[in-house]
């Protein structure tokens, strides 16, 4: 018999070790957010990849996210509808801005700032191809 799947989130998985990693994981962005309201530390970010642990660990903790006030708003509106094009922009300007200050003054080897700029061209091409949300449907 198939297992059943919840809808918009990922099959659990089935080992209980993957599990428990995913789970403290999932601790860790929770603890994390907090700290993200200091310049530099995305929110939204935190509260992602903490649900998308918590899908793939704990059905009682992924609820729990997606029904609470502030957190299942970020999710349910990232999940329904995408990102707004503002959205885009901040997270474009401080993915480029993290990693051009890491390129610049911490790393003085030619390969670490390729790394980076790679890194940060896939991140970009990343954010700019999430489905964008209409303003009129929120």
């Amino acid at each position: 018999m198939a297992q059943p799947v919840r809808s918009g989130a990922p099959r659990k998985a089935r080992s209980p070790l993957v599990r428990g990693v995913l789970f403290v994981l999932g601790l860790i962005c929770l603890v994390l957010i907090p700290l993200s309201y200091l310049p530099g530390i995305p929110t939204f970010d935190l509260i992602l990849l903490a649900a998308f642990f918590f899908s793939m660990s704990s059905d009682k903790m992924y609820d729990w996210m997606v029904n609470h006030r502030y957190f299942g708003r970020v999710i349910r509106g990232y999940r329904d509808h995408g990102l707004t094009m503002r959205m885009k922009w901040i997270a474009a300007v401080g993915i480029s801005a993290s990693l051009l200050v890491s390129g610049v003054f911490l790393t003085d080897l030619w390969w670490i700032r390729l790394i980076l700029a790679a890194v940060g061209v896939y991140a970009l091409w990343f954010v700019f191809t999430r489905p964008t949300r209409d303003l009129s449907t929120t």
